[in-house]
């Protein structure tokens, strides 16, 4: 179904994600204490098989932040960011350096489930005001896992359902004084009713 997104309709969705971006870096600037940059130089539709084939090791173990939707629109959106990204947030966040995802400290996993909520949050926001659906998003929960686990939970509802497309909003984060931008995925896992109101929204 997805598949069916013409450039126009992606393009849209990019604004609403550039919308939402604007609205996170303020907040994320507020939080760090340093300037913040956050821009969606794409948006695309992937067969959810090739989401784990985006990063340098399919295997490897990344973050997630996931946020479940609710009311209008049901689902979930989830945050992935790889290792070496975690590593250079938890370095701002705390000044130390951490050698393994899996060992986060209770502080450092809290200041992550923030930063989700702020981007899932405002992208959600800004989605809910372009497509005037009410979208409820629950409470953010860190998942470190391997990609293709991650993958493999999210997208089982749309599997089942016939869907073997998902749709990707690429973001990349400048923190201030970070010479390296961050790459983060953005995941919309809508439940197969929720895309025909989506597709609907969007003048399909």
């Amino acid at each position: 179904m997805l598949e069916k997104l013409t450039e126009t309709q992606l393009d849209a969705i990019k604004e609403v994600g550039n919308i939402g971006t604007g609205n996170a870096a303020t907040a994320l600037s507020m939080m760090l204490d340093k300037k913040v940059d956050i821009s969606v130089p794409q948006v695309k539709i992937v067969p959810i098989s090739k989401i784990p084939f985006l990063f340098d090791n399919p295997e490897e173990t990344v973050c997630s932040i996931k946020m479940k939707l609710m009311e209008d629109m049901t689902g979930e959106i989830v945050l992935i960011f790889e290792p070496k990204t975690v590593k250079i947030i938890a370095q701002v966040l705390t000044g130390m350096e951490i050698n393994d995802v899996t060992e986060l400290d209770e502080f450092t996993s809290s200041m992550l489930k923030e930063i989700g909520n702020i981007m899932c949050g405002s992208y959600v926001t800004a989605l809910a005001g372009f497509t005037n659906l009410f979208i409820n998003p629950e409470p953010p929960e860190l998942v470190v896992d391997m990609i293709s686990a991650i993958v493999s939970e999210i997208s089982l509802p749309l599997a089942l359902a016939g869907e073997e497309n998902i749709l990707l909003i690429e973001t990349l984060v400048k923190i201030e004084g970070i010479e390296k931008e961050l790459t983060g995925y953005l995941l919309l896992v809508p439940s197969v009713e929720s895309l025909e109101k989506l597709l609907k929204a969007l003048g399909m």
